[in-house]
């Protein structure tokens, strides 16, 4: 009897950052035609490496990708990579409730009056 094997799979975005990670055992019906296959004797769980972890983090806490794929390996992204695209992150636009505060001082400020 043969043995049977899974294919691991990444998808990376413009920048060769790493946007998804999966093996064919959960996932046989995902659609792999733009996909990286990095692995194609894999267990069922996606690791990056067979002594890697099982399904590792791909994104920080705020969704910054952890790693890219250059010249046929992934390599975790740097602190300083990171950094640059959390600085690049716009601002938030401001809560119903600011927006309404800051309206409401505009109002008083431009009638004399101070609150």
């Amino acid at each position: 009897m043969s043995e049977f094997y899974n294919r691991h799979y990444i998808t990376v975005d413009a920048q060769g950052r790493i946007a998804a990670g999966w093996s064919d055992g959960p996932h046989p019906e995902r659609n792999a035609t733009t996909a990286i296959c990095i692995n194609k004797q894999g267990g069922y769980q996606f690791r990056f490496a067979d002594s890697g972890k099982v399904n590792p983090p791909l994104y920080t806490m705020d969704g910054l990708p952890l790693y890219k794929y250059a010249d046929g390996k992934i390599i975790p992204r740097t602190d300083e990579e990171i950094a640059t695209d959390r600085a690049a992150i716009p601002a938030a636009p401001p809560s119903a409730q600011d927006q309404l505060r800051t309206d409401i001082d505009f109002l008083a400020a431009m009638q004399g009056v101070s609150l």
